[in-house]
């Protein structure tokens, strides 16, 4: 069984060796718009982080970093089998080395530098030809469309990917020791309506590992190949490969081959082209001699490169099925802060009140002392702790995307300690976020202490141009409420009575009609509450609850649980250590103070 058929069945795991994001988002890409459920990139080989974000489709994933091939969980080893080595042309040897060492049982790697070291080359070559394929150096990788894009092979932007349909399986092998030719190859064989099998890069330097052999062999071996189109240039002996394994009949295919660098005529000397070897030594090295030879061979070998593109779309072979299906991907491509983190209490809210019976609490222990230390004595009733429990549930977390967490994250993202990132949190909460909890209770308790009516009560605060504490949500509205609010709400089932509560409620129903997103919010829902229940079930007169208002108690209920949820995304960002982070330039907007003009 050959790379191809392995690869087909499902053996497409990646490790990278340092990273060009381009390339990793390129192969990420593919993989998604290929149909795969997951990035083909297992993982990376860097000393920097542990984790590296790409997007896959329209979500965004973590990669696994890693600062070495050991370091990798075993277990995760045997999902690998590709190499991609975006290293150095110094370090590449050793990487590959090690790569091969560490995962015997892979299949091949790729080498992207230049000017790897001939030494180096040599060396590969002599210990792993028999074994592995090694894509390289200096070249754009390997392909085998819809199954494994390793390296920038076939482009690194979506735009090629869509054009070149390198995710639709095809019958037309691409070869070429050019990098930049690989890929105008591919998307040749796309423009002709064709869709390509697999593509190999050789590499541009003088010593490539994989060489014309391997590749034309692939292709001979393929079922799914039934023809092969070859992109060559002056200098080297690659050309007389193809010639002799035609003549031995170990090549059989039809074959259409262009061969750059006439121009070369034109000079005195023989000039160095782009890659090492593009250099005429002797005769038979110019491109006139080898396009001759492959003629002599059979070869459809056109003069020009208009001809070639003609001779390609004359290829007697099966065209594409149409256009590329569209898959849903990103269109910003402006990396978030990532976290995994799920709203604590949102989506599978616990059962906090049945009829008028309490149904669990977790705070036998801890919530119990914690009212103490508040409060100043123990509580006396099981309902405050229950609420007090209930509360610190639904208020540890509320996502990633809120002030005070993406403040905590991007302060653990530069470096500091979890000390100094919940500050950076905590000094979020005000009148805006969260710490509106104590306003709400001192605006509930005035208002049923006055006896005020509810609509008395908004026309003041109107009056005042201020904002209802406790009133408003940026994601939530009218018809969709907080499930939090309405959780928290059934402890309403087992007080008595309720003034704040209904207060609070009644004035939601007026600020509604002016805006559908003015409802009563968490902090409004806890205060309410809570001035209830410390009323009933504690025996709080209205002067004790105006002392706490005072003293600031309520806004504790808010602090004290979200302190726990900025450290759970302390947490996660020092493990995924993504690096500092920056918001990208096309978001800023920048003033030119001479002309008071704004320049995006």
């Amino acid at each position: 069984m050959n790379i191809l058929q392995k690869l087909r069945r499902g053996q497409d795991g990646i490790v990278v060796g340092g990273i060009h994001e381009p390339i990793l988002q390129s192969i990420v890409d593919f993989d998604y718009l290929a149909g795969k459920k997951r990035p083909s990139i297992r993982a990376i080989v860097t000393g920097t982080r542990t984790a590296y974000k790409l997007f896959f489709g329209p979500s965004e994933v973590l990669i696994p970093c890693f600062s070495s091939i050991e370091s990798i969980p075993a277990s995760l080893r045997l999902d690998i089998a590709w190499f991609l080595s975006l290293e150095s042309g110094r370090r590449a040897c050793d990487s590959v080395t090690h790569f091969f060492e560490q995962v015997p049982h892979a299949l091949g790697a790729h080498i992207f530098a230049e000017n790897v070291p001939e030494v180096h080359a040599t060396k590969l070559l002599q210990r792993f030809l028999k074994t592995y394929s090694i894509f390289g150096p200096s070249g754009v990788g390997f392909l085998v469309s819809g199954f494994l894009k390793l390296g920038a092979i076939g482009g690194v932007s979506l735009e090629q990917i869509h054009r070149s349909h390198i995710t639709e399986k095809g019958s037309i092998a691409v070869c070429s020791t050019s990098g930049g030719m690989t890929n105008e190859l591919i998307h040749a064989v796309s423009d002709s309506g064709r869709r390509v099998s697999f593509a190999a890069c050789v590499g541009g330097d003088r010593f490539p590992v994989f060489s014309l052999t391997d590749a034309f062999t692939l292709a001979e071996s393929d079922p799914n190949t039934d023809a092969v189109v070859y992109f060559g240039e002056l200098g080297g002996d690659d050309e007389y490969e193809i010639i002799t394994l035609i003549e031995e009949k170990r090549f059989t295919k039809p074959l259409v081959a262009y061969i750059a660098g006439v121009i070369d005529e034109a000079f005195e000397e023989h000039v160095q082209f782009g890659h090492a070897k593009a250099l005429v030594r002797k005769n038979d090295e110019s491109a006139r001699a080898k396009r001759s030879a492959l003629r002599d061979a059979g070869v459809h070998a056109p003069d020009t490169f208009s001809g070639f593109l003609k001779a390609i779309d004359e290829l007697s072979v099966p065209r594409g099925n149409g256009k590329m299906k569209k898959k849903e991907m990103s269109t910003s491509r402006q990396k978030t802060i990532l976290t995994t983190r799920k709203i604590t209490g949102i989506g599978a809210l616990p059962k906090l009140v049945s009829g008028k019976k309490i149904t669990s609490h977790g705070g036998t222990l801890f919530v119990p002392a914690l009212l103490e230390a508040l409060l100043g004595r123990p509580p006396k009733s099981n309902v405050t702790v229950a609420y007090t429990d209930a509360v610190f549930r639904l208020l540890i977390d509320h996502g990633g995307h809120v002030s005070g967490a993406v403040n905590t994250m991007i302060t653990a993202r530069a470096g500091r300690d979890m000390a100094t990132s919940l500050s950076a949190g905590l000094l979020t909460i005000g009148s805006r976020f969260g710490g509106a909890v104590n306003a709400a209770a001192g605006a509930w308790l005035s208002g049923v202490s006055r006896n005020i009516s509810s609509a008395d009560f908004v026309s003041e605060w109107g009056k005042r141009r201020e904002p209802i504490p406790g009133i408003g949500h940026k994601k939530y509205r009218l018809g969709i409420p907080d499930p939090r609010v309405l959780a928290l709400m059934e402890f309403k089932n087992v007080l008595k009575k309720h003034p704040h509560s209904d207060f609070a409620q009644s004035i939601e129903k007026i600020t509604v009609r002016k805006k559908g997103t003015l409802i009563l919010n968490i902090d409004g829902a806890i205060s309410a509450l809570f001035l209830d229940i410390l009323s009933e079930k504690e025996g709080l007169t209205n002067a004790e609850l105006q002392t706490l208002v005072r003293a600031e108690f309520f806004n504790a209920f808010f602090i004290l649980p979200r302190s726990v949820g900025f450290v759970a995304h302390f947490l996660e960002q020092k493990k995924n250590d993504e690096g500092l982070f920056r918001l990208p330039d096309e978001l800023l907007h920048e003033t030119d103070t001479s002309s008071h003009s704004r320049i995006v």
